[in-house]
């Protein structure tokens, strides 16, 4: 979840984040659709958290994407599709945000070398917002971002609350459509450095009655809109390590989040693409995060795990999230075909 509190039987809840942001490229930014060397990508990320403090009820998000670079357009620009799919569970009242979108993009070269890539990316889909269990006293956005505009909350009661009438374990369940959008740059400063960065934006639509339970009510509150930036360099430090600096920021009014990342990475065999990597993360206010990583050919996996630093330490004894994540770049190339050429020497 974007914010999380668990507190005597109180929950607060709003949006999903990832600690390896990179290893969930279509969520993050819908211009990463497609933009890769290869034919085709699998991949998917699970997190899991606030388990020490919840139990059984531990908030998880499990998400799964393909995609592929599909046709050109020239000889320099192409065109990628792709499809996200990903439930985010929230803890003892299973608030859960379930989602199917595709997306697309249009990468354009901006030289003959095509070093230097601009992306525009797109993503459409239908999300499905649920809750049950109406014994638990449930905190919704539109009470978090009144408390934040009056600095204080008495008299304040969400509309989501208010609408839901639940008793024992009837099922409340809201859907709407969603539209994110966002651009990615690419460079390749050298031939032993990349870099890329780009800025994405979610809920462009701002959903409303759709978005809240029951809908309809002039007090209903709209989803804002999630923007998000991020950054990463590659670089060589010499033959044998790599370094890669990234960093993740993330803002739906009135919450932001920032992580900066810094990964080692130690070749095995480079001709080969075998690579182990490690390094250390920290999540803004919240937590700091240990990265371990593996390279091997065309598959790629990493593990991270927060250390929560921030008050909630005290219910979770510093353990937080941990997230696994992998992804495949299948590459179905056509053997050349080659004309025998016979050679009559002379003699």
């Amino acid at each position: 979840m974007f914010i999380t509190l668990v507190s005597l039987g109180h929950l607060w809840s709003q949006e999903m984040h990832n600690t390896l942001f990179y290893m969930n490229p279509l969520h993050m930014n819908p211009a990463f659709t497609g933009a890769y060397e290869g034919t085709f990508r699998l991949g998917g990320i699970y997190r899991d958290q606030a388990r020490t403090a919840i139990g059984s009820s531990a908030y998880s998000t499990p998400a799964i994407y393909g995609d592929a670079p599909i046709f050109m357009i020239g000889k320099r620009h192409w065109v990628g599709v792709g499809m996200l799919i990903f439930k985010d569970q929230a803890g003892i009242a299973d608030l859960a945000v379930t989602a199917g979108q595709l997306t697309g993009a249009i990468h354009l070269a901006l030289d003959k070398k095509s070093k230097n890539i601009f992306t525009l990316g797109v993503q459409w889909g239908k999300i499905s917002r649920s809750t049950k269990d109406g014994k638990i006293k449930l905190r919704f956005e539109d009470e978090i971002l009144q408390e934040f505009n009056t600095g204080s909350s008495a008299g304040i009661v969400s509309q989501d609350d208010n609408n839901l009438k639940l008793s024992g374990n009837t099922k409340s369940e809201k859907k709407y459509q969603d539209i994110n959008i966002g651009f990615l740059f690419k460079s390749k400063l050298s031939k032993t450095a990349d870099l890329n960065f780009g800025l994405s934006a979610r809920h462009v639509t701002t959903p409303g009655s759709d978005y809240n339970f029951g809908g309809g009510n002039s007090n209903d509150v709209d989803l804002n809109m999630r923007f998000t930036a991020h950054a990463q360099l590659n670089t060589e430090l010499n033959k044998k390590m790599t370094l890669t600096p990234e960093l993740y920021f993330s803002n739906i009014s009135p919450a932001t989040q920032m992580q900066l990342h810094a990964w080692l990475g130690y070749w095995l065999k480079k001709a080969d693409n075998v690579r182990v990597n490690g390094g250390l993360g920290y999540r803004v206010g919240d937590s700091a995060q240990l990265l371990l990583g593996l390279d091997y050919k065309d598959i790629k996996v990493q593990l991270g795990y927060d250390f929560t630093l921030s008050s909630l330490a005290s219910v979770n004894k510093h353990q937080g999230g941990f997230e696994i994540a992998a992804y495949y770049i299948g590459k179905i190339y056509k053997k050349p075909k080659v004309k025998p050429v016979i050679l009559c020497p002379h003699l």
